[in-house]
């Protein structure tokens, strides 16, 4: 974003499902905290809607694709929560 939000948020990351077009805007200070937010995200869904996310798309951004996020997906789609 060009100008920061009253809490200094710069960025931000923008989540769809893609079945109902539901979006979430998540506010981010800097982008390395894209993975431990995406995590509280994951749960908040999960919680409430008491199904697992299915599938996963980026724009192939460096904060989607770091070591941690890449470990955190795999182990995932290991546990058997995606297709």
């Amino acid at each position: 974003m060009r100008n920061k939000s009253p809490h200094d948020e710069k960025y931000f990351m923008l989540l769809i499902d893609d079945f109902t077009r539901m979006c979430w805007v998540i506010l981010l200070k800097f982008k390395d905290e894209a993975f431990e937010k995406f995590k509280i995200f994951k749960a908040m869904v999960e919680n409430e809607l008491e199904l697992n996310i299915k599938c996963l798309r980026s724009d192939r951004g460096g904060e989607f694709i770091s070591d941690g996020f890449l470990v955190y997906v795999r182990s995932m789609v290991l546990k058997g929560n995606y297709p």
